[in-house]
């Protein structure tokens, strides 16, 4: 990466103390951004003002996690190198994005209207900032505008019709990129039933982290996870029918699974299936679909 990835911190902070660009940097960052100017970083579309804000955040906050690595849970990052050469998992990239912004829409039409917007810059700051590189080098082109705009219409809590607009500009906008994948020897289908046994994964481990956590955020994170995954198996399920009936079960079973692990935005009170069944289902969704096709 050409910036360093540790500067990227805090977006959802920044979001919500009501960062603007008429607010006064903080003289260390002032200095800092002198050298690290919008116009000399590669972008896809962030306005320089937020870029900016963002940066000027962060470094007043110090160093934390990293965006794109580490994480508890389903919300491990993704490994940017990787996804520069690999359709699957430049796919999982594009789909942790756009799991986010599905809960987040979720949320936000479900009058939880602050974590839906944190839930919209937590995937703009957790993954594509880290994927930034790749997505220009692939030659994504306006994905970043759209993420931006989606978070700036939910934290100003506008109205429900617009944050929804927002938030389908940025699935078209990942529908494009994902026309940028990194080629592939596999068929497509195979590559989209790969990537939604990841997102399922994913839901699975986040699962554990939700047994533990009364967070709405953590429960929207694996939400979001169910909700990608359902998206991507729409197409490969026909598609492992004809090959296999054996792993078209597999990964159906798996999506039923996590669909009754989160029902919706609100949590039901007692849990519709165990974590050892959903881990177990998704590791065999994965075992079936490894060796696509």
């Amino acid at each position: 990466m050409s910036i360093n990835r540790k500067i990227w911190i805090g977006i959802g902070a920044f979001v919500f103390a009501g960062g603007t660009g008429s607010q006064a940097l903080p003289v260390a960052a002032t200095n800092d951004l002198q050298a690290r100017s919008p116009e000399t970083m590669p972008h896809d579309g962030l306005s320089a003002d937020v870029r900016s804000r963002i940066i000027a955040h962060a470094l007043t906050v110090g160093q934390g996690g990293e965006g794109g690595e580490g994480g508890e849970g389903g919300e491990g990052g993704i490994n940017v190198d990787a996804a520069a050469k690999d359709p699957v998992e430049y796919g999982v990239a594009l789909q942790v994005i756009a799991a986010h912004y599905h809960a987040g829409l979720a949320a936000y039409e479900g009058k939880e209207q602050e974590a839906g917007a944190q839930m919209f810059a937590h995937g703009l700051s957790e993954i594509y900032v880290a994927m930034e590189d790749v997505f220009k080098q692939l030659g994504v082109i306006g994905l970043g505008a759209k993420l931006e705009a989606a978070v700036a219409a939910a934290a100003e809590k506008k109205p429900v019709p617009e944050v929804k607009r927002k938030a389908d500009a940025v699935f078209a906008a990942l529908v494009a990129a994902d026309r940028k994948a990194p080629r592939s020897k596999d068929p497509a289908l195979a590559v989209k039933a790969k990537i939604a046994a990841e997102l399922i994964d994913r839901a699975a481990a986040q699962y554990a982290v939700v047994q533990k956590d009364n967070n709405l955020e953590a429960y929207l994170d694996g939400l979001g996870f169910a909700m990608a995954a359902k998206d991507q198996a729409k197409a490969a399920l026909p598609y492992l029918k004809k090959i296999s009936p054996q792993k078209e079960a597999a990964l159906r079973k798996a999506l039923a699974l996590a669909g009754q692990a989160y029902p919706g935005i609100r949590r039901s009170e007692e849990a519709k299936v165990s974590l050892a069944d959903l881990q177990s289902a998704a590791s065999a969704a994965k075992l079936a679909v490894s060796n696509l096709p």
